[in-house]
């Protein structure tokens, strides 16, 4: 049964969609779009290079860690998000939904190694009882998606309770960009605890058809395949995701509790996007070093939310940091464990910071974890990954066999 809070949500549902809303340009007018922006990156570098050489021996560095390289680096790469960043891109035209995309070389090599086995599954629409609340937009409906299987070739200690657990990744790239296995951080979760991991290629909110709520239902198709085709109880379902796959992972959690359907059993989440009113100061005072684009961000945004009215960026929904007071409960009721990593230098600080308040002050069991001088998300490599991995283990309680 169908509780009354989906019914209620139905109200942030326009009557007709926001005609402001950026759809993806033409593969040919991006290309255009980002080969200006490229020359004008050429030539403000020669005067923009030398001016961080000055501003790196003429002012402390920020934090400990921040070397003239990394700034450098940093500082360059939000240039160029910020030069293009006025538009949402449309999906590489190399890329493919059911195939490991380009960037997914780690993939190809650790299944030679014998590391890993991957494979593609069909992951169905959700039927029509599934779609209530945000999810009624007319113009939006479910489709078949790739899902995309990693199984470990890791065996568990006799005693650890990885066994007949489940990974569901939702990967990140503000809901504009992204595949899959575009990085290897669901490979490496699923290696380093032994437990196979299926990763959503859901729809990228890139134009009328594919804006919200097509990613959340395609998310869900996910849960309504491990939970009723393979059986798999949710409180086994660890529901892995980074920045705006987190903030997925937040809404899924949600919209299961609308719908009356039991809860996932962990929340794991590196740097989640928490608010989608883009208000919060750590867009001010990280501003320097986080290479994040609030313009692009905003563009996202907007784009995402075309069918919603103002008042859904404000609701729990959109923005989980601004949950109302006991809007958490059900998780701390049905006994979800959640983990927050993130950066103490990205945009998205505070309001991680505030979500992870809020569960608190709804006696969620959540654990927060600062990577003091970290950029946005940082736990999905190097040695900030590293901490990020131990603690998923220990949060799970799984013991590894160790190696002679």
């Amino acid at each position: 049964m169908f509780r009354d809070n989906a019914t209620s949500s139905s109200n942030y549902v326009r009557p007709a969609p926001n005609p402001t809303a950026p759809n993806a340009p033409s593969h040919l007018t991006y290309t255009l779009i980002t080969s200006i922006a490229y020359l004008m990156y050429l030539l403000i570098i020669p005067f923009y290079v030398p001016y961080l050489f000055v501003l790196q021996s003429l002012t402390p560095r920020p934090f400990p860690s921040w070397t003239l390289n990394r700034r450098v680096t940093t500082r360059l790469n939000k240039l160029w998000v910020t030069l293009t960043g006025w538009w949402i891109p449309p999906l590489p035209a190399d890329w493919d939904d059911w195939k490991i995309a380009p960037p997914g070389e780690p993939y190809i090599e650790a299944q030679k190694k014998g590391e890993i086995e991957v494979k593609v599954i069909r992951l169905d629409p959700v039927g029509k009882e599934y779609i209530k609340g945000i999810a009624e937009v007319e113009h939006v409906k479910g489709e078949v998606r790739p899902g995309f299987w990693i199984d470990p070739l890791v065996a568990l200690s006799k005693g650890g309770v990885g066994e007949g657990k489940v990974i569901l990744h939702v990967h990140g790239g503000g809901y504009i960009r992204g595949h899959p296995l575009w990085t290897p951080f669901p490979m490496e979760i699923s290696k380093s605890t032994g437990v196979q991991c299926l990763s959503v290629n859901y729809r990228k909110t890139l134009s009328p058809t594919s804006s919200f709520p097509a990613p959340l239902l395609d998310v869900l198709s996910a849960y309504i395949y491990l939970t009723r085709k393979l059986d798999i109880p949710p409180r086994n379902i660890i529901l892995l995701g980074e920045s705006a796959g987190a903030h997925l992972a937040l809404m899924l959690s949600q919209y299961l509790r609308d719908l009356g359907l039991p809860q996932i059993g962990y929340l794991i989440l590196s740097s989640p996007w928490s608010d989608f009113t883009l208000s919060y100061p750590s867009y001010n005072y990280n501003s320097n070093y986080c290479q994040l684009s609030p313009i692009r961000l905003g563009q996202a945004v907007k784009s995402a939310t075309r069918y919603f009215t103002p008042d859904f960026l404000e609701s729990g929904y959109a923005s989980p940091a601004k949950m109302v007071s006991g809007g958490w409960k059900y998780l701390r009721e049905e006994g979800t464990k959640v983990y927050v990593h993130y950066g103490g230098r990205e945009l998205f600080r505070d309001e991680i910071e505030d979500l992870g308040k809020g569960m608190k002050r709804d006696g969620v069991d959540v654990r927060m974890r600062l990577d003091p001088d970290g950029l946005h998300t940082s736990g999905m490599n190097g040695e900030a990954g590293e901490v990020f991995k131990k603690d998923v283990l220990d949060i799970l309680d799984i013991q590894k066999r160790l190696k002679d």
